[in-house]
This record gives C-alpha cells, sequence and structure tokens, in this order.
C-alpha cells in the first residue's frame, strides 16, 4: 500500500503505480491488488486536493507596492 501511494503522490501516476507495485509484490500482488488501488486512489485524491492552485499563464506580474519601502 505504501509503494503505490508514495509512487502516486510523487509522479502523479496512479494506473503506473498499481501496476509496478503489482509486478513488485509477485504472488501476492494479485491477491493485494484490491487493497493497493484503494491507497492508490486515496493518495491520488488527497495530492490533487492539497496541491497549490497555479497561477495563470497570461496573468501580469503584480506591481510593486510604492509605499513599501526597501
Amino acid at each position: 500500500m505504501g509503494m503505490g501511494a508514495m509512487m502516486t503522490a510523487m509522479l502523479g501516476l496512479p494506473l503506473t503505480s498499481v501496476m509496478i507495485t503489482t509486478l513488485f509484490l509477485g504472488a501476492d500482488g494479485i491477491t493485494l491488488m484490491p487493497v493497493v488501488i484503494v491507497a492508490v486512489a486515496v493518495s491520488y485524491v488527497a495530492s490533487a486536493h492539497l496541491a497549490p492552485a497555479s497561477e495563470p499563464a497570461d496573468a501580469a506580474p503584480a506591481a510593486p507596492d510604492p509605499s513599501a519601502t526597501p
């Protein structure tokens, strides 16, 4: 669970994280796949929710405050 969740949070690729984690687990991978899928889904939603909002590319930079002293 931890491998899949961490990989998803870092890479942002949930399907790839499930597949790689399942391959690493070997014979137990198929048995544990539903648990890994739940962990990956929770990690993906949480990391998407906690990510900072990006500024639009066409937004002009803020003008400096003239009253501020350096």
